[in-house]
Protein backbone atom coordinates (compact mmCIF):
# COMPACT_ATOMS: atom_id res chain seq x y z
CA UNK A 1 0.00 0.00 0.00
CA UNK A 2 0.98 3.51 -0.67
CA UNK A 3 1.19 4.17 2.82
CA UNK A 4 2.05 7.67 3.42
CA UNK A 5 1.70 6.68 5.63
CA UNK A 6 3.96 6.48 3.85
CA UNK A 7 4.04 10.62 3.18
CA UNK A 8 7.27 12.45 3.21
CA UNK A 9 7.96 15.45 4.25
CA UNK A 10 9.09 19.05 2.06
CA UNK A 11 12.62 20.45 2.49
CA UNK A 12 14.56 17.23 3.30
CA UNK A 13 17.45 16.33 1.40
CA UNK A 14 20.86 18.24 1.10
CA UNK A 15 21.13 21.70 -0.25
CA UNK A 16 23.75 21.98 -3.25
CA UNK A 17 27.43 22.72 -2.52
CA UNK A 18 27.72 20.53 0.37
CA UNK A 19 30.12 17.76 -0.20
CA UNK A 20 29.50 14.45 -0.02
CA UNK A 21 32.07 14.06 3.31
CA UNK A 22 30.12 17.14 5.31
CA UNK A 23 26.54 15.15 3.92
CA UNK A 24 27.90 12.29 5.61
CA UNK A 25 28.92 13.74 9.13
CA UNK A 26 25.77 15.78 9.28
CA UNK A 27 23.89 12.42 9.03
CA UNK A 28 25.82 10.37 11.69
CA UNK A 29 24.76 13.62 13.95
CA UNK A 30 21.02 13.34 12.98
CA UNK A 31 21.59 9.84 13.94
CA UNK A 32 22.81 10.31 17.34
CA UNK A 33 20.00 13.13 17.86
CA UNK A 34 17.42 10.58 17.35
CA UNK A 35 18.40 8.23 19.53
CA UNK A 36 18.13 10.26 22.33
CA UNK A 37 14.54 12.07 20.77
CA UNK A 38 12.36 9.33 21.60
CA UNK A 39 11.41 6.34 23.87
CA UNK A 40 10.40 4.23 21.59
CA UNK A 41 13.19 2.08 19.38
CA UNK A 42 15.38 3.34 17.16
CA UNK A 43 17.40 1.19 14.78
CA UNK A 44 20.43 2.14 12.37
CA UNK A 45 20.93 0.61 8.89
CA UNK A 46 17.81 -1.18 9.58
CA UNK A 47 17.55 -3.61 6.16
CA UNK A 48 14.23 -2.67 4.85
CA UNK A 49 13.42 -6.09 3.72
CA UNK A 50 12.46 -6.97 7.15
CA UNK A 51 9.97 -4.15 7.10
CA UNK A 52 8.20 -4.49 3.40
CA UNK A 53 6.07 -6.92 2.45
CA UNK A 54 7.61 -8.24 -0.48
CA UNK A 55 10.88 -8.38 1.59
CA UNK A 56 13.27 -6.19 -1.42
CA UNK A 57 14.86 -3.08 -0.01
CA UNK A 58 18.80 -1.51 1.13
CA UNK A 59 18.99 -0.42 4.22
CA UNK A 60 17.03 2.99 6.27
CA UNK A 61 19.64 4.74 7.87
CA UNK A 62 17.83 5.15 10.94
CA UNK A 63 13.98 3.68 11.66
CA UNK A 64 12.30 5.42 14.45
CA UNK A 65 9.30 3.77 16.43
CA UNK A 66 7.42 6.42 17.83
CA UNK A 67 5.35 5.35 20.88
CA UNK A 68 2.62 8.08 20.61
CA UNK A 69 1.41 11.10 18.88
CA UNK A 70 3.37 13.22 21.59
CA UNK A 71 6.48 11.14 20.43
CA UNK A 72 5.84 11.39 16.60
CA UNK A 73 4.78 15.36 16.75
CA UNK A 74 8.58 15.21 18.58
CA UNK A 75 10.26 13.62 15.74
CA UNK A 76 8.63 15.51 12.92
CA UNK A 77 9.37 19.01 14.74
CA UNK A 78 12.48 18.07 14.97
CA UNK A 79 13.20 17.05 11.03
CA UNK A 80 11.75 20.15 10.29
CA UNK A 81 14.22 22.27 12.23
CA UNK A 82 16.97 20.18 11.16
CA UNK A 83 15.85 19.78 7.40
CA UNK A 84 16.13 15.62 7.76
CA UNK A 85 13.79 13.99 4.72
CA UNK A 86 11.33 11.93 6.84
CA UNK A 87 9.14 8.76 5.08
CA UNK A 88 6.31 7.64 7.13
CA UNK A 89 6.16 3.73 7.00
CA UNK A 90 2.81 1.43 7.93
CA UNK A 91 3.57 -2.43 7.28
CA UNK A 92 5.17 -1.91 3.67
CA UNK A 93 2.77 -3.26 1.87
CA UNK A 94 2.34 -1.98 -1.59
CA UNK A 95 5.87 -0.30 -1.35
CA UNK A 96 9.47 -1.27 -2.94
CA UNK A 97 12.40 0.27 -1.54
CA UNK A 98 15.63 0.49 -3.94
CA UNK A 99 18.69 -1.33 -3.04
CA UNK A 100 20.22 1.54 -1.73
CA UNK A 101 17.89 1.99 0.89
CA UNK A 102 16.75 4.95 2.18
CA UNK A 103 18.32 8.29 3.15
CA UNK A 104 17.37 10.35 6.38
CA UNK A 105 14.81 8.53 8.96
CA UNK A 106 12.09 6.45 8.38
CA UNK A 107 9.14 6.42 10.99
CA UNK A 108 7.17 3.59 11.99
CA UNK A 109 3.76 3.92 13.11
CA UNK A 110 3.32 0.03 14.04
CA UNK A 111 4.18 0.00 17.49
CA UNK A 112 3.08 2.48 19.33
CA UNK A 113 -0.31 4.20 17.53
CA UNK A 114 -2.70 1.24 16.95
CA UNK A 115 -5.68 1.21 19.28
CA UNK A 116 -9.33 1.09 18.38
CA UNK A 117 -11.57 2.15 20.20
CA UNK A 118 -16.04 2.09 19.42
CA UNK A 119 -17.59 4.73 19.66
CA UNK A 120 -21.61 3.69 19.19
CA UNK A 121 -21.69 2.39 15.38
CA UNK A 122 -18.20 4.19 14.96
CA UNK A 123 -15.12 2.64 15.22
CA UNK A 124 -12.01 4.33 15.64
CA UNK A 125 -8.05 3.28 14.86
CA UNK A 126 -4.95 4.99 15.21
CA UNK A 127 -2.89 4.93 11.79
CA UNK A 128 -0.08 2.06 13.13
CA UNK A 129 -3.61 -0.62 13.33
CA UNK A 130 -3.51 -3.68 11.20
CA UNK A 131 -6.69 -3.42 8.65
CA UNK A 132 -6.57 -7.50 9.44
CA UNK A 133 -7.12 -6.50 13.49
CA UNK A 134 -9.74 -3.77 12.60
CA UNK A 135 -11.86 -6.06 10.63
CA UNK A 136 -11.48 -8.55 13.19
CA UNK A 137 -12.95 -6.33 16.30
CA UNK A 138 -15.59 -4.88 14.05
CA UNK A 139 -16.74 -8.80 13.87
CA UNK A 140 -16.57 -8.79 17.48
CA UNK A 141 -18.68 -5.55 18.61
CA UNK A 142 -21.38 -6.88 15.43
CA UNK A 143 -20.32 -4.10 13.42
CA UNK A 144 -20.62 -4.68 9.84
CA UNK A 145 -19.28 -3.02 7.07
CA UNK A 146 -15.32 -3.57 7.02
CA UNK A 147 -15.47 -7.22 5.96
CA UNK A 148 -14.07 -6.77 2.77
CA UNK A 149 -11.00 -5.47 3.97
CA UNK A 150 -9.96 -8.99 5.81
CA UNK A 151 -7.16 -10.09 4.48
CA UNK A 152 -5.67 -6.73 3.23
CA UNK A 153 -2.54 -6.64 5.01
CA UNK A 154 -1.72 -3.02 5.97
CA UNK A 155 -2.22 0.04 8.60
CA UNK A 156 -5.16 1.80 8.48
CA UNK A 157 -3.09 5.11 7.59
CA UNK A 158 -1.72 3.36 4.72
CA UNK A 159 -4.60 1.92 4.11
CA UNK A 160 -6.09 5.16 3.99
CA UNK A 161 -3.63 6.80 2.26
CA UNK A 162 -4.25 4.95 -0.62
CA UNK A 163 -8.02 4.34 -0.82
CA UNK A 164 -8.19 0.87 -0.21
CA UNK A 165 -10.11 -1.65 -1.90
CA UNK A 166 -11.41 -4.99 -2.06
CA UNK A 167 -14.48 -6.70 -4.01
CA UNK A 168 -16.36 -3.29 -5.05
CA UNK A 169 -15.64 -1.66 -1.40
CA UNK A 170 -13.44 1.13 -1.14
CA UNK A 171 -12.43 2.86 2.58
CA UNK A 172 -13.54 5.83 0.95
CA UNK A 173 -17.49 4.34 1.55
CA UNK A 174 -17.04 3.54 5.67
CA UNK A 175 -14.99 6.50 6.35
CA UNK A 176 -16.70 9.37 8.52
CA UNK A 177 -13.35 11.26 9.47
CA UNK A 178 -9.53 11.22 9.51
CA UNK A 179 -6.98 12.91 11.98
CA UNK A 180 -3.85 14.44 10.54
CA UNK A 181 -0.66 15.96 11.87
CA UNK A 182 0.85 18.87 9.46
CA UNK A 183 4.35 19.33 8.89
CA UNK A 184 4.97 21.55 12.35
CA UNK A 185 3.00 19.23 14.21
CA UNK A 186 -0.15 20.58 14.03
CA UNK A 187 -3.40 18.08 14.42
CA UNK A 188 -6.78 18.72 12.40
CA UNK A 189 -9.53 16.53 12.22
CA UNK A 190 -11.30 16.32 8.59
CA UNK A 191 -14.35 14.90 8.36
CA UNK A 192 -15.57 12.95 4.83
CA UNK A 193 -17.46 15.84 3.85
CA UNK A 194 -13.87 17.57 3.59
CA UNK A 195 -11.52 14.49 2.25
CA UNK A 196 -11.15 14.21 -1.48
CA UNK A 197 -10.90 10.39 -2.49
CA UNK A 198 -10.12 9.47 -6.02
CA UNK A 199 -8.58 5.40 -7.17
CA UNK A 200 -6.54 4.38 -4.74
CA UNK A 201 -5.50 7.57 -3.47
CA UNK A 202 -6.33 10.36 -0.65
CA UNK A 203 -5.36 13.43 -1.77
CA UNK A 204 -3.56 15.64 0.99
CA UNK A 205 -0.68 18.02 1.02
CA UNK A 206 2.62 15.60 1.07
CA UNK A 207 3.47 16.19 3.85
CA UNK A 208 0.59 15.71 5.82
CA UNK A 209 0.74 12.22 8.44
CA UNK A 210 -2.31 10.44 8.91
CA UNK A 211 -2.51 9.77 12.59
CA UNK A 212 -5.96 8.16 12.97
CA UNK A 213 -9.57 7.53 11.18
CA UNK A 214 -13.12 7.02 12.38
CA UNK A 215 -15.39 4.28 10.31
CA UNK A 216 -19.10 4.19 10.37
CA UNK A 217 -20.35 0.99 10.26
CA UNK A 218 -23.98 -0.49 11.29
CA UNK A 219 -25.05 -2.68 13.63
CA UNK A 220 -25.45 -6.64 12.12
CA UNK A 221 -25.60 -10.01 13.54
CA UNK A 222 -22.51 -11.76 14.53
CA UNK A 223 -22.87 -14.71 12.81
CA UNK A 224 -23.54 -12.90 9.56
CA UNK A 225 -20.77 -10.45 9.36
CA UNK A 226 -18.00 -13.45 10.47
CA UNK A 227 -19.50 -15.66 7.42
CA UNK A 228 -18.87 -12.63 5.05
CA UNK A 229 -15.80 -12.41 6.60
CA UNK A 230 -14.96 -16.26 6.02
CA UNK A 231 -15.87 -15.78 2.34
CA UNK A 232 -14.12 -12.74 1.10
CA UNK A 233 -11.14 -14.72 2.62
CA UNK A 234 -11.74 -17.87 0.76
CA UNK A 235 -11.92 -15.85 -2.46
CA UNK A 236 -8.48 -13.98 -1.25
CA UNK A 237 -7.09 -17.43 -0.90
CA UNK A 238 -8.11 -19.08 -4.55
CA UNK A 239 -7.21 -15.99 -6.05
CA UNK A 240 -3.79 -14.46 -4.76
CA UNK A 241 -0.32 -15.72 -4.57
CA UNK A 242 -0.51 -15.55 -0.55
CA UNK A 243 2.40 -18.22 0.02
CA UNK A 244 5.01 -16.20 -1.62
CA UNK A 245 6.26 -12.49 -0.51
CA UNK A 246 4.60 -10.01 -2.56
CA UNK A 247 3.44 -6.08 -2.49
CA UNK A 248 -0.34 -6.85 -3.18
CA UNK A 249 -1.09 -5.91 -6.71
CA UNK A 250 1.37 -3.82 -8.76
CA UNK A 251 -0.60 -2.11 -11.19
CA UNK A 252 -3.95 0.26 -11.11
CA UNK A 253 -6.77 -0.90 -13.03
CA UNK A 254 -7.34 1.21 -16.43
CA UNK A 255 -10.33 2.07 -17.73
CA UNK A 256 -10.32 -0.69 -20.12
CA UNK A 257 -10.47 -3.66 -17.64
CA UNK A 258 -8.65 -5.08 -14.94
CA UNK A 259 -4.97 -5.15 -15.42
CA UNK A 260 -4.30 -9.07 -14.30
CA UNK A 261 -6.23 -9.75 -17.46
CA UNK A 262 -4.37 -7.75 -19.73
CA UNK A 263 -0.64 -9.22 -17.96
CA UNK A 264 -1.67 -12.61 -18.14
CA UNK A 265 -3.10 -12.27 -22.04
CA UNK A 266 0.00 -10.84 -23.28
CA UNK A 267 1.78 -14.28 -21.61
CA UNK A 268 3.53 -13.01 -18.82
CA UNK A 269 2.01 -14.89 -16.32
CA UNK A 270 5.23 -17.33 -14.64
CA UNK A 271 7.64 -15.08 -16.42
CA UNK A 272 10.86 -14.06 -14.14
CA UNK A 273 13.78 -12.26 -14.00
CA UNK A 274 15.94 -13.51 -11.58
CA UNK A 275 13.79 -13.95 -8.03
CA UNK A 276 11.26 -12.01 -9.02
CA UNK A 277 8.38 -13.28 -11.27
CA UNK A 278 4.92 -12.52 -12.12
CA UNK A 279 2.35 -14.69 -10.36
CA UNK A 280 1.13 -17.38 -12.01
CA UNK A 281 -2.28 -17.68 -10.36
CA UNK A 282 -2.66 -13.76 -10.49
CA UNK A 283 -1.05 -11.89 -13.23
CA UNK A 284 -1.30 -8.28 -11.33
CA UNK A 285 1.17 -9.65 -8.88
CA UNK A 286 5.30 -9.98 -8.80
CA UNK A 287 6.17 -12.39 -6.09
CA UNK A 288 9.65 -12.77 -4.73
CA UNK A 289 10.33 -16.37 -4.80
CA UNK A 290 13.36 -16.29 -2.22
CA UNK A 291 16.23 -14.07 -2.80
CA UNK A 292 14.94 -11.35 -5.23
CA UNK A 293 16.57 -7.71 -4.85
CA UNK A 294 14.70 -4.82 -5.48
CA UNK A 295 16.40 -4.08 -9.18
CA UNK A 296 15.02 -7.26 -10.17
CA UNK A 297 11.01 -6.69 -9.18
CA UNK A 298 11.90 -3.02 -10.82
CA UNK A 299 13.09 -4.37 -14.11
CA UNK A 300 10.36 -6.74 -13.95
CA UNK A 301 7.60 -4.18 -13.75
CA UNK A 302 9.36 -2.20 -16.38
CA UNK A 303 9.46 -5.23 -18.73
CA UNK A 304 5.45 -5.70 -17.93
CA UNK A 305 4.77 -2.06 -18.46
CA UNK A 306 6.44 -2.30 -22.00
CA UNK A 307 4.63 -5.86 -22.99
CA UNK A 308 1.48 -4.36 -22.69
CA UNK A 309 1.80 -1.44 -23.78
CA UNK A 310 2.92 -2.46 -27.27
CA UNK A 311 0.75 -5.68 -27.72
CA UNK A 312 -2.67 -4.28 -26.00
CA UNK A 313 -2.29 -0.67 -26.23
CA UNK A 314 -2.67 0.07 -22.93
CA UNK A 315 -0.38 1.85 -20.03
CA UNK A 316 -0.27 0.57 -16.90
CA UNK A 317 -0.05 2.69 -13.67
CA UNK A 318 1.49 1.70 -11.07
CA UNK A 319 -0.24 0.95 -7.81
CA UNK A 320 2.52 0.41 -5.94
CA UNK A 321 5.28 3.08 -4.59
CA UNK A 322 8.81 3.11 -5.21
CA UNK A 323 10.97 4.62 -2.73
CA UNK A 324 14.65 4.84 -1.96
CA UNK A 325 17.61 5.98 -3.43
CA UNK A 326 18.22 5.20 -7.53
Amino acid sequence: MRNPPTLPLKGGGWGRGRNLRSAIGMMRDYKEEARDLIEGRVLFDAPMKRYTSIKVGGPAECLLFPKDVKELRKVIRHAGRKRIPVFILGKGTNLIVRDRGIHGWVVSLTQGMKKVKMDGEVLEAEAGCPLQQLVQFSVQKGLAGLEPFFGIPGTVGGGLAMNAGAWGTELKDVIHSVTLMKEDGEIVKRPQSRLRFTYRNLVLPPSWIILKGRFRLKEGRREEILERVKSFSEMRKRTQPLDYPSAGSVFKNPEEGQAGKWIDETGLKGFRMGQAMVSDRHANFIINLGKATAEEVLRLMEWVERRVYEEKGISLEREVRVVGEA
